[in-house]
């Protein structure tokens, strides 16, 4: 959870399979232009230019962020994946499933429920923030096994998750 511009961002990744192809090809072009760099002894542009997208794209995977909209009905879902960025209406969401490590969302734009990957902080206070939204009327649901890791939930007061 980040403070930029008096909004607050909710770091997220997709799906493990959809991360680890997206790091192979953005971790990619800096082994060829290495690569290039051995085989000769000056820069070529092509190396130069290979570096470039590498750098265009780590920036680009550290951008993928929730912003929940304080007087729309909006999710914002800011990311390269197609699938998964956009916005998503808030009244629409249905329920919401919480893991150790994966927030599950269900909404009539996702009947099956879509997997985002989060943190166990950020994740806490994207739920909470979400929770106490006045458009959002879907329930939250803890699942996976009852551990240490959900007293965070249960324990505190302030949360509207412990009256639940």
């Amino acid at each position: 959870m980040i403070k930029i511009f008096g909004k607050l961002r909710y770091h997220w990744q997709p799906e493990l399979s959809m991360t680890l192809i997206y790091w192979c090809l953005a971790i990619s072009p800096i082994f060829i232009s290495l690569a290039l760099l051995y085989e000769k002894t000056k820069i070529s542009t092509t190396s130069f230019i290979l570096f470039i997208i590498f750098i265009i794209l780590m920036w680009v995977g550290f951008q993928r962020y929730f912003e929940i909209s304080e007087d729309k009905d909006l999710l914002l879902s800011r990311g390269l994946v197609p699938s998964y960025s956009g916005k998503m209406v808030i009244s629409e969401i249905s329920k919401i499933q919480i893991s150790k490590r994966a927030l599950v969302i269900f909404s009539t734009r996702y009947a099956d429920g879509k997997i985002f990957y989060m943190r166990k902080w950020p994740k806490k206070y994207f739920v909470d923030a979400l929770a106490i939204n006045t458009y959002f009327k879907g329930e939250i649901e803890l699942i996976g096994h009852i551990d240490h890791y959900f007293d965070t939930y249960v324990d505190d007061k302030k949360s509207k998750l412990s009256q639940i």
